[in-house]
């Protein structure tokens, strides 16, 4: 019987796996509360097994904040920006609330800057919990990809400036921030790397409508690092999967030149971003993970829509493997019904693509 880790990696490999399509799930921490509510569990792994999950994410224990300043209303990241703690109907998230780079435009203020150390991110629980997980295809996360972490640091409208008007500071940021998260890849994969199937890394360069910076600066700031990161990684026998959100097509091209395995989460409403022609253009080179519709199928939806999108996408996109069903958006929102997710769940643990 082929276990989810053979299941998933079949996917990634450009084949189609026997029986259903590969299942990955996340959600806002109400989400599984209410899942957990449900399923009368308190268990992450059990959740999994009810829901069919294929893979187990892992991410530092200190991956944004140390436990202590995850505590407070206004916490100082890793990185040194902070986040304020937001209040919306049915829940909280982190907003950021102080770039500690805005406004400091010399090439100094980088040199200056007081980065985390070389062993700032704690990766130690990373052994045990791959092997507890083992069955499962074991997803380990280092920290973000340069592009993002300059955002925060700098400021979105600073960052933009940059690229357009001040391209040396550009250049000094990525290159530094690049040095230290290659930093952090090698140390995860050399000392906790053992039963690590895919490395994840974020870094959101687009909006719903387009790209948030030209092709051309993407290829000049962003594919560098790209390239670095994925040698790393392919140099441990591992994939790698980027995640980016909104209309990422016009950059798909240099982002699988570049040796990115596998993208999340596949925003199909985003301009640019149809399932088939994404599959049409670009299923040979690259693995799709997420496509279920967050903005209207799922929060608005019946369970029977719900069914019938997941059955969609999995003829399309799952066709001859290169696809892992699961939210268009890393995290399923907390106006998703909760009869809609179980539907999502079941049909993609049921259905057989014709």
């Amino acid at each position: 019987m082929i276990t989810s880790k053979e299941r998933v990696l079949t996917a990634v490999n450009h084949r189609a796996p026997a029986g259903r399509i590969p299942i990955t799930f996340d959600a806002e921490k109400e989400v599984y509360d209410i899942l957990y509510n449900h399923f009368q569990t308190r268990s992450k792994p059990e959740l999994f097994d009810k829901l069919n999950v294929d893979t187990w994410m892992i991410l530092p224990n200190n991956f944004m904040f140390s436990e202590e300043e995850a505590k407070k209303e206004v916490k100082t990241a890793l990185w040194g920006y902070k986040t304020r703690v937001a209040h919306y109907s049915g829940g909280t998230y982190d907003e950021l609330c102080y770039s500690p780079l805005a406004g400091k435009d010399e090439l100094k203020d980088i040199d200056n800057y007081p980065w985390p150390a070389p062993d700032a991110l704690d990766f130690t629980h990373f052994p045990k919990e791959s092997r507890e997980q083992s069955n499962r295809a074991v997803i380990g996360v280092f920290t973000w990809g340069a592009y993002f972490v300059s955002s925060f640091l700098r400021g979105m409208e600073d960052i933009m400036l940059d690229f357009a008007m001040r391209k040396e500071y550009a250049d000094r940021l990525i290159k530094t921030v690049t040095e230290k998260i290659e930093g952090y890849l090698t140390v995860m994969l050399e000392k906790y790397g053992e039963g690590i199937d895919i490395v994840y890394m974020a870094d959101d360069y687009c909006s719903q409508l387009s790209p948030l910076f030209s092709p051309a600066t993407f290829q000049e700031f962003v594919v560098p690092y790209l390239k670095r990161v994925t040698a790393i990684t392919h140099k441990h026998n591992k994939k790698f999967l980027l995640h980016c959100c909104g209309s990422v097509r016009p950059l798909l091209p240099m982002i699988i030149e570049s040796g990115v395995d596998m993208l999340e989460p596949i925003q199909i409403r985003a301009a640019g971003m149809d399932p088939a022609g994404l599959k049409k253009d670009f299923g040979r080179d690259i693995c799709f993970y997420g496509g279920v519709d967050l903005q209207e199928v799922l929060c608005k939806g019946t369970p029977q829509q719900v069914s019938d999108e997941v059955k969609r996408l999995i003829d399309i996109l799952g066709k001859d493997g290169g696809y892992i069903l699961g939210p268009g958006h890393t995290y399923i929102q907390i106006d998703a019904p909760v009869k809609n997710i179980i539907s999502m769940y079941e049909t993609a643990g049921k259905y057989l693509s014709i």
